[in-house]
């Protein structure tokens, strides 16, 4: 690595790091007085509230990588700008692409140590976090309702329902489905259904049955059909959340949601993203260079306000396309990916810009 490329990075990761901490310590904020509160006023042993917190850390790490990222891109590139080192760099015949290429480095860096850390540490971390907080919490009675619930019985059959009330006892969207000895499984769809124990009486369904190639080979109708589940319906409660798993696991639930013919929309989105969120740390790095040089004299409380507003544009952009892909309005595809695309492509052409007119 040459010198300029090291001395870049050493310009860059001091704030990046600092970034970390400052963010990791305003979004612990709340968390920390919910703690507080548990330890003084509900008797919570403060290890396991320590333990809590160390848990909840890996998932709020992750969210302070992009935005670090950026911070320290505009910190260093504003610094060069208002100490005239920029204007250094291009007396001795160092462009702006060439000053880039370190930091987009650190920016695929830090997505690639986002997307490991998103994909084996995290899902872990908040399933044991979840767990604790069961604990912490187990007599205060099990919210009335969950939405998009999903689990397997000891009898291989599957479960998942859009919408359950625990207090009325009733439930929306619901699929069962049996794995069979075939490639495909028997499924049974229903609108609504009423549980008490074990018993689940579904309406408004239907039957389906699959042939070896995958086609429908048998559909049959039913207003009511009543059903015995091996598994209380509580352990919906002790089942992983979309936060919960990695992508081996996501994907597992919908190709088995897909073969019984359900909308996976939603959980597709989701995956997705598990690839996108990462990249935001590369894009970041990238559009914070040309943002950083919009004002050479001041550039680093200019970068700092344009820290902000970009941030909170993207995040808005990136949250709206969320919500549409759930929604069905968009692809999965275009959910996850359009406002990285759309950023990275930004960023490219202002680099240009910038790198061909200074």
């Amino acid at each position: 690595m040459k010198i300029l490329d090291r001395y870049v990075i050493r310009e860059m990761l001091g704030p990046f790091f600092i970034g970390v901490v400052g963010f990791i310590l305003v979004m612990t904020v709340d968390l920390l007085f919910t703690m507080a509160d548990l330890i003084i006023n509900k008797g919570v042993p403060f290890f396991a509230v320590l333990k809590l917190l160390a848990y909840k850390l890996p998932s709020i790490l992750v969210l302070t990588f992009p935005v670090s990222t950026l911070f320290g891109t505009t910190m260093a590139v504003g610094r060069f700008c208002k100490d005239n080192e920029m204007a250094a760099f291009r007396t001795s015949g160092v462009s702006l692409f060439r000053l880039a290429r370190p930091i987009l480095l650190v920016g695929m860096l830090v997505s690639l140590l986002a997307f490991f850390t998103n994909e084996k540490i995290v899902p872990r971390a908040n399933f044991v976090s979840s767990q604790i907080v069961r604990q912490i919490i187990q007599r205060q009675p099990l919210p009335d309702v969950k939405d998009n619930v999903f689990f397997k019985d000891s009898q291989n059959r599957f479960y998942y329902a859009n919408q359950v009330n625990m207090k009325s006892k009733t439930m929306s969207k619901v699929m069962v489905y049996e794995i069979q000895s075939g490639a495909y499984p028997r499924t049974i769809l229903a609108d609504k259904a009423n549980f008490t124990g074990n018993i689940w009486e579904l309406r408004q369904g239907v039957i389906h049955k699959y042939d070896q190639s995958g086609h429908l080979s048998y559909e049959a109708k039913f207003d009511k059909m009543k059903i015995s589940v091996i598994e209380d319906l509580n352990r919906f409660s002790d089942q992983k959340t979309f936060a919960d798993m990695d992508r081996k696991e996501l994907q597992g639930m919908i190709d088995s949601l897909a073969k019984s013919g359900s909308n996976t929309r939603a959980l597709l989105t989701e995956l997705y993203l598990k690839y996108s969120i990462p990249l935001t740390c590369f894009i970041f790095a990238l559009v914070g260079i040309p943002f950083s040089l919009s004002s050479p004299r001041s550039g680093q409380t200019w970068g700092i306000v344009v820290t902000i507003v970009f941030m909170f544009t993207f995040y808005v952009f990136a949250s709206v396309f969320r919500s549409l892909g759930k929604g069905g309005l968009v692809t999965p595809e275009i959910a996850a990916f359009a406002p990285q695309t759309s950023f990275m492509i930004i960023g490219f052409v202002m680099l240009y810009f910038q790198g061909r007119y200074r």
